[in-house]
């Protein structure tokens, strides 16, 4: 694989262009999305590794390829009639642990004038008991909502993955965790206009660097959540 050379201006045009296309539009776009945006955030995937290995885990991993780090471009029109079947943007996870179905994980979103970062995890339901037992535990409770609660001071960040209304049983109502023990998910994040560096080979190391303000959160999802 190639390295990442950055996201061209066409590259960018395409996707802001994408919800208005067809089947048929994309597949007579398909030779220019393969070599605008597909191999390069391929290469967008590999190279932003090491980083993250380096600056928030070094057990992080991905997949440089559709349906392993990077999501379909197409929306799956079966749950959102209504909308495009294409999407503008590009959702790429990493993942710490062996599968990222079963691991805290971290994201990038992509699109023409946006850059998403976000860290969390899926509570499967061996894992719901836990979290929540984690979060009333003021030995490990209080350090989560500190650092989630900075990263809402800091980035303005949205903290969701609230499933229930009501604070679970058999915690109190006025639990000072209460709203993290409403979570059947979580997934704290934010956008930031994309910067020059997405036309260039320092996206990665950009990406990553703003991302790693995530990293108290993402390890305290793998060290004790999953740990």
């Amino acid at each position: 694989m190639a390295d990442f050379t950055g996201y061209s201006d066409d590259a960018l045009a395409l996707l802001h262009e994408l919800p208005t296309y067809n089947k048929d539009m994309f597949a007579s776009a398909k030779k220019r999305w393969n070599a605008e945006v597909l191999d390069k955030t391929k290469a967008f995937v590999d190279d932003t590794i090491p980083f993250l290995q380096e600056h928030i885990s070094p057990t992080i991993t991905g997949a440089a390829k559709v349906n392993g780090s990077i999501s379909p471009i197409n929306n799956d029109l079966r749950f959102s009639p209504d909308k495009s079947p294409y999407k503008d943007h590009l959702l790429i996870t990493f993942w710490d642990g062996a599968s990222k179905k079963t691991s805290p994980v971290l994201h990038a979103r992509i699109s023409a004038d946006e850059v998403g970062f976000a860290t969390g995890a899926m509570f499967a339901d061996d894992l719901l008991d836990k979290w929540r037992g984690l979060v009333d535990d003021e030995a490990t409770g209080a350090p989560l909502a500190a650092a989630i609660e900075l990263l809402v001071a800091d980035k303005d960040a949205d903290v969701a993955g609230q499933a229930v209304k009501r604070v679970p049983k058999p915690f109190d109502q006025d639990h000072p965790r209460g709203e993290l023990l409403k979570h059947k998910w979580l997934q704290v994040r934010w956008p930031e206009p994309a910067p020059p560096q997405i036309g260039s080979s320092d996206f990665p190391e950009w990406f990553v660097g703003r991302l790693a303000a995530t990293r108290d959160v993402h390890c305290w999802l793998r060290d004790h959540l999953y740990g």
